[in-house]
Formats: structure tokens, C-alpha cells, sequence
């Protein structure tokens, strides 16, 4: 069974941002791997960003502050409590993601009544070479 580092890609020498963590987050996240560095998201090149969000009013005004501090390779996991939230669904998480330039790549249950959809930045459409002339 992998722990809950391993299914947010917490990697050992990660740089951490925990914003607004729901209480038994630390305990869920025990151990993590090798120098990890806990950090404030003022911090910038996160290269991951726990977000637990309450609402969707919350989400969209907190989304320019946790898109500022995220690496280019960074992830951002958006996490709320979908039976406390209806209003909140993956629907608008990926939305507000998208207007700032986000994609999402994952979903997981991050603790038992909360769940997280992860966000990155768009990959950018690659430039075709010009064929060699004959």
C-alpha cells in the first residue's frame, strides 16, 4: 500500500507548501520522504502545493497566490470536502485551473472525506522542425 506522499508525488528533497490544512494532515502525511522542506506558499518554485479550500469563493481568490509560488514541474492539488461543499465539484476546480492556465492530470482522496484534484501547468504544443531539404 503507498502512503499519501507517494500518491501526491511528494518526493524526497520536494519543496512543500500546506495551505490551510484540515486537522490529522500531519499525522496522514507521517513520514515524509528525505528532505522535504516545508515551506510558506510567500515561498516561490513549490514543487508541490496542498490547497484546502472551504468553497469555491475561496478557491478562485487564493488561485493568483498559489499559481505565483508554483515551479514550472509543480503541482498544485486542489482539496475540499465534496458532501460539505456542493457547490464545489472537480467541474469548477478544473475550470478555475484552466483560466489561470492549469490542466488537470489526477484525482485522489487525499483524507477520508476530502478529495483532491491535481492541477499543473499546460504543457506547451511542441514546434515542428522543417523537413531537411533533399
Amino acid at each position: 500500500m503507498t502512503g499519501l506522499p507517494e500518491t501526491l508525488g511528494i518526493r524526497p528533497g520536494a519543496r512543500l507548501a500546506v495551505v490551510e490544512p484540515p486537522p490529522g494532515l500531519a499525522e496522514a502525511l507521517a513520514p515524509l520522504p528525505e528532505q522535504v522542506a516545508l515551506l510558506p506558499l510567500t515561498e516561490p518554485a513549490l514543487d508541490v502545493i496542498l490547497f484546502f479550500t472551504k468553497d469555491a469563493k475561496h478557491l478562485v481568490s487564493r488561485m493568483p497566490a498559489l499559481v505565483r509560488s508554483m515551479a514550472l514541474a509543480g503541482r498544485l492539488w486542489v482539496v475540499w470536502r465534496p458532501e460539505a461543499t456542493p457547490a464545489l465539484d472537480e467541474v469548477l476546480v478544473r475550470q478555475v485551473g484552466l483560466e489561470v492556465g492549469l490542466v488537470d492530470d489526477r484525482r485522489a482522496d487525499v483524507l477520508p472525506e476530502w478529495t483532491g484534484l491535481r492541477l499543473r501547468w499546460r504543457s506547451r504544443p511542441r514546434v515542428e522542425r522543417p523537413s531537411p531539404r533533399a
